[in-house]
Formats: C-alpha cells, structure tokens, sequence
C-alpha cells in the first residue's frame, strides 16, 4: 500500500488509481501509518516465548508516542488514519488503542467484537502463494479437470481450524478427492498448484484463524472454492458476489460423511462452467504488483478504504460537538 502511494506514475494513470498522496496534509481524506507489523511481528515476536517480542511490543510504543504527537491524530483520535495489521497477531499488544483507525486486517478471527468491524475496517485478500493461471483456455475445461476435489496443507490447526483433521477422516478413501496432509515448501507449492489446476473443486476450511491465503490460491487457478467455515469475512464483499464463484457450507454440514462429496458430485456442469468464467474474469483483483494496476488488489483495498471514509468523518464531526459522546446508547 505504502509503494503505492510513493509510485508517480504517468500523468494519465492518475485516473486509474484509488488513491493519490498528497503534500497537503488538510487536503487528506485518510492518514496512512507506514509501520509494517506483520513484519514486526514475524521478525521479533514470531515465538510468543521469545525474549525478541519486547522488540516487537518497543516499536508499537514507539509509533503511538510518535502518532498521539500529531496534531491530526488528536483531531481525529485516529479515525481517519488508516493501519496495516494483516498477520493475526499484528500489532497485538497495543491493539485497542488504535481500535478507532481504519485497520487493514485479514479477518476478525483475534479481534474481539468491540475493536474491529466490518462498518470501520477493510477485509483485504493474502498474497497469493501459488503461481496464476495465465493461460486456463482448454477446449472442455471441465472435463479437463479430473479431479473433484483438492486440499492440500496442514491439517492439525487450533480454533475453528479443528475441522481440517476431521474432514480428513470424512474425506478418506474417495478416488476423485484429494487431501493431503503437507507443509509449505517449493515442492508442496508446485504440487499444489498442479492439483489446483487440475481439479474442479478447491477446499478452503478455516486454519488458525477464518481465512488463509489458499482461497487466493484458488481464485488465481479458476478452481471453484469450497469455503467451510462459520466466521469467515472475504475481501470486497460490497463489490463481489462470492456465490457466483464459490460455494459455501457450514461446518456442520461439512462434516455429515458423504454429504458435501455428494453434493459437489451432482453439481452441474453449466453452472460449474459460469463459475469457472467468473473466476477469471475477477480474478486480477486478488493479483499484488507493482507499478499498481486498474483494479488490482492495491487499487481494491484503497477503494475499500475510500468507502470507509464517510464513516470515519461521520464520527469525526460528531465527537467534535457533543458534550455527551453517544448519549443514545444510555437510553
């Protein structure tokens, strides 16, 4: 997001962008803070243990200190000011007092209910790990893909996540499913991608927390996600209509045996090809580069940003005026 403010581009590509920096901080709509805390967090408190996280909870000190002196923060309490926390457990010892800024998260799985919500923050999609499907232009594409469905990953997760090693048992002894216990490598990546482009179905069940970043993997490769999950949030959701490529269930339908093999089996194959079709017509969307694209992920997220800033000046203005703030959740 930082790169992207700091890339000038050519005059003409100004229209394209969803958001510009400007040298005038009163001209601002949003205030964007440039502390990286999922790097933080993987480079000095990955190991909760670890004497390394008192680095990590240092340098949130240091950004509030650094924020609660600018004259805009204290105009706004940090409402219009717009914080990456990606990872999980970004930013999580100092986290509920910046509850009031636009936070940039990747589902609300470790944010309790009264910090971050879906009228205030921005869903925004992980890096996608496996390769894109550049050229997915077969001359049957569903029977091309022969099997139904694929899964490959950790399956002993905490939370929600509980469900990857009983659908491992449910989901056992299936000749057209694929679930595979693995662990993130080269190899893995590279088989993974092969299954992904190769089946017509792609399991996505929660992790540790909702979402992980197999769903983009998925999307990328035009394989028809299967979400199950009770809590997840995705990203534009105001924008994209995930039915039209997806397909959900709970998670205790997921666990009926036979039940959710059943279904994907009997899926129609007219509908599975509209999917398919969708899948790659939204799937720039979830792409991250740089220079950034029309409608790419980073031009996504900024507009999702850009439709949280009524909200924000809504509650700028009015904590300006009131002597009583909120009075009318006392009645």
């Amino acid at each position: 997001m930082m790169a992207s403010l700091l890339y000038e581009g050519e005059d003409d590509e100004i229209e394209t962008r969803e958001a510009v920096r400007v040298s005038d901080p009163d001209t601002a709509d949003v205030f964007f803070v440039p502390f990286f805390s999922s790097l933080s967090f993987n480079t000095h408190g990955h190991n909760m243990t670890d004497p390394a996280t008192k680095i990590d909870l240092q340098l949130q000190a240091d950004i509030l200190k650094f924020l609660r002196k600018s004259i805009y923060w204290q105009r706004s309490a940090g409402r219009d000011h717009v914080i990456p926390m990606h990872h999980p457990n970004a930013f999580r010892f100092l986290r509920e007092q910046v509850n009031a800024s636009i936070l940039i998260v990747a589902d609300f799985g470790r944010f309790p209910k009264v910090m971050s919500n879906l009228s205030k923050d921005v869903v925004a999609p992980y890096v996608h790990i496996v390769d894109s499907f550049n050229d997915d232009d077969p001359p049957d594409p569903y029977e091309s893909r022969t099997t139904l469905l694929f899964f490959q990953g950790r399956t002993v997760r905490k939370d929600e996540g509980i469900v990857r090693a009983k659908l491992s048992k449910i989901l056992a002894g299936y000749e057209d499913v694929h679930y595979e216990q693995s662990y993130a490598n080269g190899e893995s990546i590279k088989a993974s991608m092969r299954g992904m482009r190769s089946s017509k179905f792609c399991l996505h069940p929660a992790g540790d927390t909702p979402s992980s970043c197999r769903l983009f993997d998925a999307i990328v490769n035009h394989c028809v996600p299967v979400i199950v999950s009770n809590q997840l949030e995705l990203p534009y959701e105001d924008e994209l209509n995930y039915s039209q490529f997806s397909i959900f269930f709970s998670v205790k339908e997921a666990l009926v045996p036979g039940y959710m093999v059943k279904q994907l089996r009997k899926f129609p194959k007219e509908k599975w090809l509209k999917m398919w079709t969708r899948l790659k017509d939204i799937s720039h969307h979830f792409e991250f580069q740089y220079p950034p694209k029309k409608e790419d992920a980073i031009n996504m997220i900024w507009r999702q940003v850009r439709h949280k800033v009524p909200v924000a000046k809504l509650a700028i203005h009015r904590s300006q005026r009131l002597k009583v703030p909120d009075w009318w959740r006392r009645r």
